[in-house]
């Protein structure tokens, strides 16, 4: 891919989770009538912006962020009885949980639209001095069947090589090319740990009916949901990893940005799912209980709701800076890693 058209994928992968997260803030707010000033993508200095209505829609010139200003979420502004303090703590506790809320739903529907779509196997490349090279598979081709069977995913390939690499036996390999259906008679030849052919392929997606698509993709991001508080578990306690700032660790701005130029090469698949991925990480880390993330935010507001009356909004606001700084500095930390990785 362009490293140029490489760089614009991986900054619109970026925003696109960040709009998701204060779509949440935002829909919410103006749902329970709580004045939005502005909605903004990126941080630092404003690019450009247009008003409609009491809100402001900019964007700024670090695209590794954004943010929604909410009316009276600032303790020294006036914001009457359309502000965020001035409304039930039921409708504040919804508009901060709505953000993370969001970022959890968008890969459930992204999931739930590639496995209603599928995708082919399809030849990404040819190794040289191998049968597929000698047949005269191409990249780009689109592996459709062995043998008569239909291939709808990488394990089906591999399964049909290594059954017919055990017996001996050539295989016929139907692809689509430009269109055009080819049919190639190849016999895999033995390589640790099994059979092959000579060619690498994406991995494909088996096609699912709406219904089975809906519900493999929930299952799918509850078991990442799973899978990430497991991760943290052994980072925390196997000290063989390295730790959260090892070689195996938390990966900061930079080295999410390499791995999404790396799944864009993969193909809208692979990307897809990555996206994915990083929306429910985004949702997950802004639920923890930390000042500065909506987690911190709704830990107040539970406290309020406990103690009958909210926390000094200075004293809050205190708070939020000192977990800010924290943050940044966290962010620092992990983005010195990446460079040194």
């Amino acid at each position: 891919m362009n490293p140029v058209l490489l760089v614009v994928v991986v900054v619109l992968v970026f925003s696109l989770i960040v709009v998701v997260h204060e779509a949440g803030h935002f829909l919410t707010a103006k749902a329970v009538g709580i004045r939005v000033d502005q909605f903004s993508v990126g941080f630092g200095p404003r690019l450009f912006g247009v008003t409609r209505g009491e809100t402001t829609y900019a964007v700024r010139a670090l695209p590794l962020g954004g943010f929604v200003k909410l009316a009276g979420m600032d303790p020294s502004e006036q914001a009457g009885p359309r502000g965020f303090n001035a409304h039930p703590l039921w409708q504040r506790l919804l508009v901060i949980v709505a953000g993370p809320v969001l970022n959890l739903v968008l890969p459930v529907v992204l999931f739930a639209a590639v496995y209603a779509v599928g995708s082919p196997v399809q030849v990404v490349s040819v190794d040289s001095g191998t049968p597929a090279q000698a047949a005269g598979v191409q990249a780009g081709d689109v592996i459709v069947a062995v043998n008569g069977h239909r291939v709808q995913q990488q394990s089906d390939l591999r399964a049909m090589v290594s059954a017919a690499g055990q017996a001996g036996e050539p295989v016929q390999l139907q692809v689509r090319r430009n269109g055009q259906l080819l049919a190639f008679t190849i016999t895999p030849v033995k390589r640790d740990p099994g059979y092959i052919l000579g060619v690498r392929t994406s991995p494909g997606v088996k096609q699912l009916s709406p219904p089975a698509a809906v519900s493999q993709s929930v299952t799918d991001t509850a078991g990442l949901v799973v899978g990430t508080f497991q991760g943290f578990y052994r980072l925390a306690t196997d000290k063989s990893l390295g730790g959260f700032f090892g070689q195996n660790g938390i990966r900061g701005p930079v080295g999410i940005m390499k791995t999404t130029a790396d799944e864009a090469r993969g193909g809208p698949v692979p990307l897809t799912f990555w996206i994915g991925f990083l929306s429910l990480s985004l949702g997950l880390i802004n639920i923890l209980p930390f000042p500065a993330l909506d987690g911190g935010r709704l830990v107040f507001l539970l406290l309020e709701g406990i103690r009958g009356r909210p926390v000094d909004p200075m004293r809050e606001q205190m708070v939020h800076y000192v977990g800010l700084a924290i943050l940044f500095g966290f962010i620092a930390l992990v983005t010195f890693n990446d460079v040194f990785r």
